[in-house]
Protein backbone atom coordinates (compact mmCIF):
# COMPACT_ATOMS: atom_id res chain seq x y z
CA UNK A 1 0.00 0.00 0.00
CA UNK A 2 1.59 3.66 -0.81
CA UNK A 3 1.31 6.65 1.27
CA UNK A 4 -1.79 8.51 0.02
CA UNK A 5 0.72 11.57 -0.62
CA UNK A 6 3.68 10.07 -2.19
CA UNK A 7 6.92 11.94 -2.34
CA UNK A 8 9.67 10.95 -4.75
CA UNK A 9 12.08 13.34 -2.74
CA UNK A 10 11.31 12.65 0.45
CA UNK A 11 11.57 8.88 -0.14
CA UNK A 12 14.79 8.98 -1.81
CA UNK A 13 16.19 11.15 1.02
CA UNK A 14 14.46 8.31 3.78
CA UNK A 15 16.34 5.39 1.33
CA UNK A 16 19.76 7.75 1.41
CA UNK A 17 19.38 7.97 5.49
CA UNK A 18 19.17 4.25 5.39
CA UNK A 19 22.43 3.38 3.28
CA UNK A 20 24.52 5.97 4.93
CA UNK A 21 23.14 4.67 8.48
CA UNK A 22 23.82 1.17 6.93
CA UNK A 23 27.57 2.27 6.13
CA UNK A 24 28.07 3.95 9.64
CA UNK A 25 26.68 1.31 12.04
CA UNK A 26 28.83 -1.58 9.38
CA UNK A 27 32.09 1.06 10.49
CA UNK A 28 31.06 0.98 14.23
CA UNK A 29 31.17 -2.71 14.28
CA UNK A 30 34.20 -3.29 12.57
CA UNK A 31 35.60 -0.17 14.94
CA UNK A 32 34.39 -1.90 18.55
CA UNK A 33 35.12 -5.50 17.06
CA UNK A 34 38.68 -4.88 16.06
CA UNK A 35 39.57 -1.60 18.72
CA UNK A 36 40.73 -4.40 21.48
CA UNK A 37 43.01 -5.43 19.10
CA UNK A 38 44.34 -2.59 17.63
CA UNK A 39 44.55 -0.37 20.61
CA UNK A 40 48.19 -0.35 21.06
CA UNK A 41 48.70 -0.05 17.33
CA UNK A 42 46.51 3.39 16.91
CA UNK A 43 48.73 5.63 18.61
CA UNK A 44 51.28 4.99 16.72
CA UNK A 45 49.53 5.39 13.56
CA UNK A 46 48.54 8.91 14.94
CA UNK A 47 44.88 7.69 15.11
CA UNK A 48 44.65 7.45 19.66
CA UNK A 49 41.64 9.42 19.08
CA UNK A 50 40.00 6.52 17.53
CA UNK A 51 40.33 4.95 20.65
CA UNK A 52 38.92 7.74 23.39
CA UNK A 53 35.93 7.78 25.16
CA UNK A 54 35.36 11.38 23.87
CA UNK A 55 35.24 9.75 20.29
CA UNK A 56 32.76 6.70 21.05
CA UNK A 57 30.50 9.51 22.93
CA UNK A 58 30.15 11.84 19.88
CA UNK A 59 30.06 8.75 17.76
CA UNK A 60 27.34 7.32 20.08
CA UNK A 61 25.67 10.49 20.02
CA UNK A 62 24.98 11.08 16.26
CA UNK A 63 24.55 7.57 15.24
CA UNK A 64 21.75 7.69 18.00
CA UNK A 65 20.33 10.87 16.63
CA UNK A 66 20.63 9.68 12.48
CA UNK A 67 19.08 6.36 13.08
CA UNK A 68 15.85 7.90 15.01
CA UNK A 69 15.82 10.10 11.98
CA UNK A 70 16.03 7.59 9.65
CA UNK A 71 13.56 5.39 11.25
CA UNK A 72 11.00 8.11 12.39
CA UNK A 73 11.17 9.62 8.84
CA UNK A 74 9.49 6.10 6.90
CA UNK A 75 6.96 5.88 10.26
CA UNK A 76 5.93 9.19 8.83
CA UNK A 77 5.70 8.56 5.05
CA UNK A 78 4.93 5.19 5.46
CA UNK A 79 3.61 3.92 8.49
CA UNK A 80 5.72 1.06 9.36
CA UNK A 81 7.03 0.31 12.51
CA UNK A 82 9.45 -2.90 11.67
CA UNK A 83 12.92 -0.98 12.32
CA UNK A 84 11.80 0.02 15.90
CA UNK A 85 12.44 -3.55 17.42
CA UNK A 86 16.27 -3.95 16.42
CA UNK A 87 17.00 -0.02 16.32
CA UNK A 88 15.70 0.53 20.33
CA UNK A 89 17.31 -3.11 20.97
CA UNK A 90 20.63 -1.84 19.41
CA UNK A 91 20.46 1.44 20.91
CA UNK A 92 19.41 0.04 24.53
CA UNK A 93 22.45 -2.03 24.48
CA UNK A 94 24.88 1.21 23.51
CA UNK A 95 23.86 2.86 26.17
CA UNK A 96 23.07 0.27 28.42
CA UNK A 97 26.72 -0.73 28.28
CA UNK A 98 27.86 2.82 28.95
CA UNK A 99 26.17 3.07 32.16
CA UNK A 100 27.46 -0.63 33.66
CA UNK A 101 31.00 0.00 34.45
CA UNK A 102 31.92 -3.79 34.76
CA UNK A 103 31.35 -3.79 31.21
CA UNK A 104 32.34 -0.65 30.07
CA UNK A 105 35.55 -1.36 31.68
CA UNK A 106 36.26 -4.75 30.62
CA UNK A 107 38.30 -4.38 26.56
CA UNK A 108 36.47 -7.47 25.68
CA UNK A 109 33.09 -7.44 27.11
CA UNK A 110 33.01 -3.16 25.73
CA UNK A 111 33.75 -5.00 22.72
CA UNK A 112 31.20 -7.31 22.41
CA UNK A 113 28.26 -4.98 23.54
CA UNK A 114 29.11 -2.14 21.42
CA UNK A 115 29.49 -4.68 18.55
CA UNK A 116 26.32 -6.14 19.18
CA UNK A 117 24.50 -3.22 19.84
CA UNK A 118 25.88 -1.70 16.07
CA UNK A 119 25.17 -4.48 14.43
CA UNK A 120 21.46 -4.21 15.93
CA UNK A 121 21.49 -0.76 14.84
CA UNK A 122 22.55 -1.50 11.11
CA UNK A 123 19.92 -4.71 11.17
CA UNK A 124 17.66 -1.65 12.04
CA UNK A 125 18.30 0.38 9.15
CA UNK A 126 18.36 -2.25 6.66
CA UNK A 127 14.85 -3.84 7.84
CA UNK A 128 13.72 -0.03 7.57
CA UNK A 129 15.06 0.25 3.89
CA UNK A 130 13.69 -3.48 2.74
CA UNK A 131 10.32 -3.19 4.58
CA UNK A 132 9.07 0.11 5.25
CA UNK A 133 10.02 1.06 1.35
CA UNK A 134 8.77 -1.58 0.09
CA UNK A 135 5.71 -0.72 -1.16
CA UNK A 136 7.11 2.79 -2.79
CA UNK A 137 6.36 3.04 -6.46
CA UNK A 138 9.77 5.42 -7.00
CA UNK A 139 12.13 4.19 -9.59
CA UNK A 140 14.63 3.48 -6.64
CA UNK A 141 13.36 1.25 -4.50
CA UNK A 142 14.59 -1.36 -3.77
CA UNK A 143 14.49 -4.99 -5.90
CA UNK A 144 12.48 -7.01 -3.57
CA UNK A 145 11.39 -6.78 -0.05
CA UNK A 146 12.00 -9.43 2.89
CA UNK A 147 8.48 -10.98 3.78
CA UNK A 148 5.44 -9.16 3.03
CA UNK A 149 5.22 -5.34 3.13
CA UNK A 150 2.37 -4.92 5.41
Amino acid sequence: MRHPVHRPAAEFRGRWYDRLGISAATLCVIHCASLPFTIGLLPALGLGVLASHGFELVFLGLSTAFAVLSVAHSLHFHRRFHAWGPLLLGLGILYGERLVPAIHEQPLAHAAAMSLGGLLVAVAHWVNLRRAHADCACPNAPDTAVGPAS
